[in-house]
């Protein structure tokens, strides 16, 4: 297989070197991948864009496009696994939309749904909590029962932030969450009083007291460094 690929990637004009890690991201079927997807170069380490485009450039001859949907969605994974790196796991759709477009894709917003379409990506929906929104009186004598009804049901619905993310971070995460649910609720209750907690680290030094206080007033600590370590 990766003498396969190795051969697919001369073709291209991209570096042989690749060869090995493509083929172990790719699978089987590595070659027929690249001739199908050229963009697919994109998920191999180190791989920018105008890279990827130079490739299928030169595979794709004349049926390349900046609007090939192919490309669309793999500049979208690419834009989320960069962010995963930088330490987030999912973007807000309008910086991934804006960023899509300074990346020279002409329908961005297609791009993101035909990557959430292919199940490259997860949408979620992040309640935002309103600064200094407040509910307009109704006029004396002009709203009856619907229109109060109307208004309730306006004022429960809150704002959303709309997030996307690569699945395989979106399933690690949720994962975490869970297991983190479980354990808190697992922990036991806590033995001794506030006075018993606070003489105790009272008696003890440094972060050492710092850590009996935070282990008194919460289910679960984590602790990194310090003398108490």
């Amino acid at each position: 297989t990766v003498q396969t690929v190795r051969r697919v990637l001369a073709e291209g004009s991209a570096p042989e070197a690749l060869a090995p890690q493509a083929a172990a991201l790719l699978g089987e079927g590595a070659e027929e991948a690249l001739r199908a997807d050229p963009w697919q170069l994109l998920r191999v380490g180190g791989v920018r864009p105008e890279q990827a485009d130079g490739f299928a450039r030169a595979l794709l001859g004349a049926e390349c496009g900046p609007d090939d949907e192919r490309r669309g969605r793999a500049v979208t994974g690419w834009l989320l696994e960069q962010a995963a790196l930088a330490g987030h796991t999912a973007l807000e759709l309008p910086r991934l939309v804006a960023t899509l477009a300074q990346r020279g894709v002409p329908d961005p917003d297609a791009a993101v749904q035909s990557t959430l379409a292919e199940g490259e990506a997860l949408a979620f929906q992040d309640a935002l909590e309103e600064s200094g929104a407040h509910r307009e009186p109704a006029a004396s004598g002009t709203a009856g029962p619907d229109r109060a009804d109307e208004q309730d049901e306006e004022s429960e619905e809150r704002p959303v932030r709309v997030l996307i993310g690569l699945e395989r971070y979106a399933l690690a995460e949720e994962s975490l969450a869970d297991g983190l649910a479980r354990l808190v609720n697992s922990t036991p209750k806590q033995d001794g009083s506030a006075a018993d907690w606070e003489q105790a680290a009272a008696s003890a030094q440094g972060s050492g007291a710092e850590l009996i206080r935070a282990v008194a007033a919460h289910g679960l600590v984590l602790h990194t460094g310090g003398e108490a370590s």
